[in-house]
């Protein structure tokens, strides 16, 4: 389906933003297509990060009076979400329905994620130069690659160790908005700054003593 059709409704309320360990919350629908025994769904509000930055879409399920829906894919046009997924029964609009995560698979999603910001500041450490990211999967099987923009060999023990220590030193991770016009007060060790869009305000993720960067994932704190 052409998700165009559904970016003109009114933007989701993304409570993954903010509250990145809710599992389960009350939404009111707000559209429903079906296709088949399979359906796209928008609602006013939802804990279901869509698939973007390399982060994997959630999966879970959404429960109404009529009907429940498997979710199986989220994704996002413009600013509203969209859950795909096998439906049994049907959804009416504006009717309150139970969304619940999966929650091995966003919780995995988060340390990766977390650890992906993680390797860019032990590579930029070791190797002395900022990192530029290629692609990335925050997801199962984990992996981001590398543009190599450094000269010298990566002493990947060297990484490793950087990282790990980073880690078991326990450090606060915290979400923040800023501004676009104070955006260079905040960050710090961010790599792939020349691919950050236009914005009016940022949603900045920031690794105590590591790193400040625009992110839209949801990390572990």
């Amino acid at each position: 389906m052409n998700l165009s059709r559904l970016a003109s409704l009114k933007p989701t309320i993304k409570i993954f933003y903010d509250e990145p360990y809710s599992k389960v919350c009350e939404s009111n629908t707000v559209k429903f297509i079906r296709e088949g025994n399979k359906g796209y769904l928008v609602l006013d509000k939802t804990i279901f990060h869509p698939q973007c930055g390399g982060q994997p879409s959630d999966v879970g399920l959404i429960v109404g009076k009529l009907g429940k829906m498997y979710v199986r894919k989220v994704m996002e046009k413009g600013n509203v979400i969209v859950h795909w997924g096998k439906v049994e029964g049907n959804f009416v609009e504006n009717e309150t329905v139970k969304c619940e995560l999966s929650w091995p698979e966003r919780f995995y999603n988060m340390k990766a994620h977390t650890a992906g910001h993680i390797l860019d500041f032990a590579l930029l450490k070791v190797c002395g130069a900022p990192v530029t990211t290629v692609s990335a999967n925050h997801g199962p099987n984990s992996f981001i690659e590398y543009e190599r923009n450094f000269s010298k060999n990566i002493d990947i023990d060297k990484v490793v160790e950087v990282a790990n220590k980073i880690v078991s030193g326990g450090k606060n991770v915290k979400v923040y908005y800023v501004q676009k016009e104070v955006i260079n007060r905040f960050i710090f060790n961010a790599p792939n700054l020349e691919r950050v869009p236009d914005l009016e305000v940022y949603r900045i993720v920031e690794i105590e003593d590591v790193n400040a960067m625009p992110c839209g994932g949801t990390h572990v704190s």
